[in-house]
């Protein structure tokens, strides 16, 4: 099986940056009731949710560096915000310097006491998508409560990336 190459897998994690800010700016206008009051669909509170997400990013990207995920228990959202602007930045920077080798690099972990073999490339596939997943269980949750977030779409991203407006708002 191939690899994916480092720009591309740079790019989706450069828009993984993006579409996470976008979330974390909409949760801004919650309040601390709405943050943390169960509400389903996953993980109970949209604070809860938002941890699952910040601990399999953190998660999988200390896998890949083989090193012990380090996460703290962040209260507040100005602490997710700031322990995942650091978080986001050491992904980027993470990414940037994998070779094809390092990337096609097998990883033998165990989930549920069961081995499993993947290369980099694929666990950190996993981690981007595993959050675009959850990220729009939130934009429906912030939507019913009255905040929706703007279009998470990546093709808004790459046409503001290369300095194209988009069309729509």
């Amino acid at each position: 099986m191939g690899t994916m190459n480092r720009d591309g897998l740079l790019a989706l994690y450069t828009y993984n940056a993006y579409a996470n800010h976008l979330v974390l700016d909409g949760l801004g206008q919650l309040s601390e009731d709405e943050f943390t009051r169960e509400s389903g669909p996953s993980h109970g509170s949209i604070r809860g949710l938002l941890l699952h997400v910040l601990e399999c990013e953190a998660w999988f990207l200390a896998l890949c560096q083989e090193r012990q995920a380090q996460v703290p228990d962040p209260r507040t959202l100005a602490d997710i915000r700031l322990y995942w602007g650091n978080l986001m930045r050491e992904q980027q920077d993470f990414v940037a310097s994998l070779t094809e080798s390092d990337r096609a690099r097998d990883f033998s972990i165990e989930l549920r006491d069961r081995p499993f073999h993947f290369p980099v490339w694929q666990l950190l596939m996993q981690a981007f998508v595993h959050s675009t997943h959850h990220r729009g269980e939130l934009a429906i949750l912030l939507g019913q409560m009255g905040h929706p977030l703007p279009t998470l779409d990546i093709i808004i991203h790459f046409a503001k990336e290369s300095g194209q407006e988009w069309l729509w708002k």
